[in-house]
Order: structure tokens, then C-alpha cells, then sequence
């Protein structure tokens, strides 16, 4: 994995969840990347300053804040709509499995790594409609997962567990139900929990080019190891409401909003220390042009509230329910999932 995009999404976990993190970047030249700095036109500290700064662009260490609140805004929302059907036509139970997509758009610029703004999710779910005992207007939900999970070249875990009581605030039509059915508005509400826990052995590469004054430029590597341990757990509260209407008994769709408070942690421990390789422009030799290592380190505590919209839709076959859902966070992100359900 690129050493870029691996610093790059641990930070933005640490600094998207509103805490105080420090980023250090810190240039050493060798001797040839002293000569290097002549051949590129630049004295030694120039050329330390633009490695610096070549860095700090690619890491994004100059905007934690910004960029990296992508990274943790897209892992926090990877749950959502994961563990409840939005049209619930069923009587009885269902079970299955959906996979979510969820990415933070608002770190997804021209040239920066759009992985860094992505995160997966897959849980199993379950649902109970109360109807035998005597409560129709009601359905329990409960989901989870573990897994193993790597992010490029992060390795680690991924657990999410969760708990969704429906509401039927208004009982479905039952007018010409083979042709159109509306089955009422859902209230919906629940706990949700996940943790992620990476971390990192491999050495972790990044190339770039580095132009000079005179018109000559370099092929840069660099190439860190060194220490990476990210962990966050956050719990979610989602209250939601939504409706559904099926037509010609085949197709579902649905539409609704809700509001999200949570809360969380999230610490981080990085530092990384890399050698740099340079293309001589005179013979085009690869010479060791010094070390950059990047530290970082912080905890912190997730945003309290956040706000979402969905939209999806269902295909129902006999006992089987293919859906297709998306989810959005105005101006921050959006998450894709699919989902399988079989009607016990």
C-alpha cells in the first residue's frame, strides 16, 4: 500500500472524529541528496522544504481536520440502513445479508487518493414481525459481523453489531395489493455498534516526481516502516421514518430521513520512518537521497449528530428479496448497499 494513502486514512480517522491530532514531517538529506539539490537547481534547504512540502501534500498532514474527516465520516456511516428492511411486507420472519459501500465525497479532490474516503461494511441480519402475538404494527430487526479485514496493506478487524425496533404507524393498503400497495409509514429506531482495529507491519511506498529551477526533474520513492495502530468504536442511535409502496407485487420502493447521535472513540499511534530514492538526472542512477519520517498521534470523540436520507428499492421473487439502497449525508457522503433476504 502507499505509504501516502495508509497515513492518509489513519489520520483522517483520528482527526474526523474531532480530536486534537499532531502530524510531523521531518526531511533528512544525505549527501547526494545534497548534490541532487544542485542538479535540480535548488540548495539543500530548498529542496528540503519542497520534499517537505511534496509530502505534506501527498499525507494531507497540512489539512487533518479537513481532508481526513472524509475517511471517518465514510467508516461511521458504512453501517447505516445495514440491519432493517424499509418495506416490510412480511408477516412472519426474514433473514439474509447486505454489503455496504460508504464514501465521504467531500475528501474526494482532483489527485488524492479516493480510497482514503472509502469504507466497507457486511452484516448478517434478521427480522421478526410480532403479527402471531398480537402486535402487526411491530417488527424487531438485529444484525452483526466479524471479520477479518486489511485495507490495502492494513490488516486487522472489523465487528458491527446492531438493534432495530419498527414501527407501522399507519397499517398498510390493501387495495389491489397484486397491482399497487402502500404499506404505511415505518418509524424506526435502534442501537448500532462497530469497531475497527488496523494496523500495519509492511513497508509502505510512495512515488513522485520533484521538479527544479532549471527545468530538470526527479522520480522520488519513498519507502517507511515503522509503527501504525488505529482503533475506533463508535455507537450510533438512529431514529428514522420511512414509507414504501409495492407495485404489481414484483417491485418495492421506499423513501424516508433520519437524524443520528453518537458517540465514540477513536485513538491512533503512527510513526514512520522512510528512506528516499532519487533519479540522477546527470546518469540516471538511483541514489539514496536521505530519510522522511511522519508521526502522528491522537484520540478523540465522534460528531454528536449527524442527519441522513435513503432511498432504495426491492425486487421480490416468491420468498426472496433483492435490494438496492442508498443512503446520504448532504454535503459529507453516501453509502451503496445490497442486500439478500428470504421470507421464512
Amino acid at each position: 500500500m502507499r505509504l501516502a494513502l495508509a497515513l492518509a486514512a489513519a489520520l483522517a480517522v483520528v482527526a474526523a472524529l474531532a480530536a486534537p491530532a499532531r502530524a510531523d514531517v521531518d526531511i533528512t538529506l544525505s549527501p547526494d541528496g545534497e548534490a541532487l539539490a544542485t542538479e535540480l537547481g535548488l540548495d539543500p534547504a530548498t529542496l528540503e522544504t519542497r520534499l517537505q512540502a511534496k509530502i505534506d501534500d501527498l499525507y494531507d498532514a497540512a489539512n487533518v481536520a479537513g481532508f481526513l474527516r472524509a475517511f471517518a465520516n465514510a467508516t461511521s456511516f458504512a453501517s447505516r440502513g445495514t440491519g432493517v428492511d424499509y418495506a416490510p411486507v412480511f408477516d412472519g420472519a426474514e433473514v439474509g445479508i447486505t454489503a455496504n459501500l460508504a464514501a465521504a465525497v467531500d475528501g474526494l479532490e482532483e489527485g488524492q487518493d479516493p480510497a482514503a474516503g472509502l469504507a466497507p461494511n457486511l452484516s448478517l441480519v434478521g427480522g421478526l414481525n410480532l403479527g402471531r402475538w398480537g402486535h402487526p404494527e411491530l417488527t424487531l430487526y438485529g444484525n452483526g459481523f466479524y471479520r477479518g479485514a486489511s485495507f490495502d496493506q492494513l490488516e486487522g478487524s472489523i465487528t458491527n453489531a446492531g438493534v432495530h425496533a419498527q414501527y407501522h404507524l399507519w397499517p398498510a393498503s390493501d387495495t389491489s395489493p397484486l397491482v399497487f400497495q402502500w404499506s404505511g409509514l415505518h418509524l424506526t429506531g435502534g442501537v448500532e455498534w462497530s469497531r475497527w482495529s488496523f494496523s500495519a507491519g509492511d513497508s509502505l511506498t510512495r512515488d513522485f516526481t520533484l521538479a527544479g529551477d532549471n527545468g530538470v526533474s526527479t522520480d522520488v520513492t519513498a519507502a517507511g516502516v515503522g509503527r501504525f495502530d488505529l482503533n475506533a468504536t463508535s455507537t450510533v442511535v438512529p431514529l428514522e421514518a420511512t414509507t414504501s409502496v409495492r407495485i404489481l407485487y414484483f417491485a418495492s420502493a421506499y423513501v424516508g430521513g433520519g437524524v443520528d447521535f453518537q458517540v465514540g472513540s477513536a485513538d491512533a499511534d503512527i510513526a514512520i520512518t522512510g528512506q528516499m530514492a532519487g533519479v540522477r538526472p546527470s546518469d540516471g542512477a538511483t541514489v539514496d537521497i536521505g530519510t522522511a519520517s511522519v508521526t502522528a498521534r491522537g484520540d478523540g470523540r465522534p460528531s454528536r449528530v449527524a442527519y441522513h436520507a435513503l432511498v432504495g428499492a426491492e425486487a421480490n421473487l416468491w420468498r426472496i428479496k433483492l435490494v438496492v439502497q442508498g443512503s446520504f449525508v448532504p454535503f459529507d457522503g453516501a453509502t451503496v448497499g445490497l442486500g439478500l433476504r428470504v421470507r421464512l
